[in-house]
């Protein structure tokens, strides 16, 4: 299995796409098997024609892409500007399955294993990206759960990078019309995650004793203002100035509560607002007595050491994986809103895992596991890693 990479910030596309291809094949003598195109919003006038501009650089493979707010590519991440990034692999005994879920969406197991002919007898890996506006992704996700449960489901929502603008996905030689895109991997290739949400917890976990929809009415420490009043209280100077706005919900997702929650037990989401005459709290997402939760903050100090230890753990892990390539799907608000310089997950994870092709952009929500539920994220970095099969 092989991984190569190009990116260019050439502002006329077909000049990009050409410089970014020239790298991807640089010594090789075959097209590669599968490549995956980012694009930025720059380029929107030429998308008709990006796919037939890729394939007359590379050849006949099969391409699979999506528009971002920035792409990543060569060690950058190119925000707010002009910038195409591919990335190809050589898979041999891997089997590409791609399928395009518009109209049309599978719901159960034969249906998915039909939509995109995939081996029932063997593990898959599935690799998602999706217009946010006309793909109900958490619909797709919870099916391709239920289908194939224990298998990875990783990606990201494509971003149009300006609200006039429709989202692209680039699929089958084509521009297509919203939806969703499911690349389906089987045979000789392990797909591992990496999700870094980049959140501590503050304060205890505390159970939800009454709820009802988004509202959460009542905790077991009491109402949900007294418990962040709490919070409040018990802070350090930094943290205090960050309390307005760096503030999350973790949300269990297992169906047991247990005695002790770590770092990646809990899914980060907004808090939306606090009823100062009950003290209920309203957030995103939708809560169900006897949950557990616990708030969260956020800050880049926070984000980086999550991230450092995830990577940390995974090179350490025995025996150690063989890296081929990887994809990064990171939330708009990284990069340098969160980190002040760019490049910064990028930078950690060449620290970490050396010169592996890495491609990908900056997304409206990042798909990756929580636990054993695969689930839609915000201001996350979730990494596909493409490994060599343990023998």
């Amino acid at each position: 299995m092989h991984w190569a990479s190009g990116v260019s910030e050439r502002v006329d596309t077909q000049t990009a796409i050409k410089a970014a291809a020239s790298a991807l094949i640089a010594g090789q003598t075959t097209p590669p098997d599968l490549v995956f195109l980012f694009i930025s919003s720059h380029h929107a006038d030429n998308y008709e024609r990006v796919c037939s501009w890729v394939q007359e650089e590379l050849g006949d493979t099969t391409l699979v892409g999506c528009s971002g707010s920035g792409v990543v590519g060569g060690g950058q991440e190119l925000e707010g500007r002009e910038a195409v990034a591919l990335i190809g692999a050589w898979l041999p005994n891997v089997q590409v399955r791609v399928g395009h879920v518009a109209e049309f969406l599978p719901a159960t197991e034969e249906e998915w294993v039909e939509f995109l002919e995939l081996d029932p007898q063997q593990k898959a890996s599935f690799l998602l990206l999706a217009d946010a506006v006309t793909c109900d992704i958490e619909v797709v996700l919870r099916t391709l759960d239920e289908s194939f449960p224990g298998m990875v489901k990783l990606g990201g929502l494509a971003n149009a990078g300006a609200p006039d603008q429709p989202a692209a996905l680039f699929a089958h030689g084509d521009l297509l019309s919203g939806g969703g895109l499911v690349v389906a991997l089987q045979g000789a290739i392990e797909v591992h995650p990496v999700v870094a949400q980049g959140c501590r917890a503050v304060g205890e976990p505390v159970i939800v004793t009454r709820a009802r929809g988004n509202v959460i009415k009542e905790l077991n420490a009491g109402k949900p203002a007294e418990v962040l009043r709490r919070i409040y209280d018990s802070l350090n100077p930094r943290d205090l100035a960050r309390f307005n706005t760096s503030m999350f919900l973790g949300v269990d997702l297992g169906d047991d509560s247990r005695s002790r929650y770590g770092r990646d037990d809990f899914l980060m989401r907004n808090i939306l607002g606090i009823d100062p005459d009950s003290g209920a709290l309203a957030v995103d997402a939708q809560i169900q007595t006897y949950q557990v939760v616990q708030f969260h903050m956020r800050d880049h100090e926070t984000a980086e050491m999550q991230l450092v230890s995830l990577l940390r753990d995974f090179v350490r892990r025995d025996p150690p994986p063989v890296v081929r390539g990887a994809l990064l799907f990171s939330n708009f608000g990284r990069g340098e809103r969160l980190f002040g310089a760019p490049n910064h997950d990028s930078d950690v994870f060449s620290r970490h895992l050396g010169s592996v092709p890495l491609a990908g952009f900056f997304c409206n929500g990042e798909l990756g596991p929580v636990g054993d539920r695969s689930c839609l994220h915000g201001y996350t970095s979730v990494f596909a890693l493409f490994c060599e099969p343990k023998a």
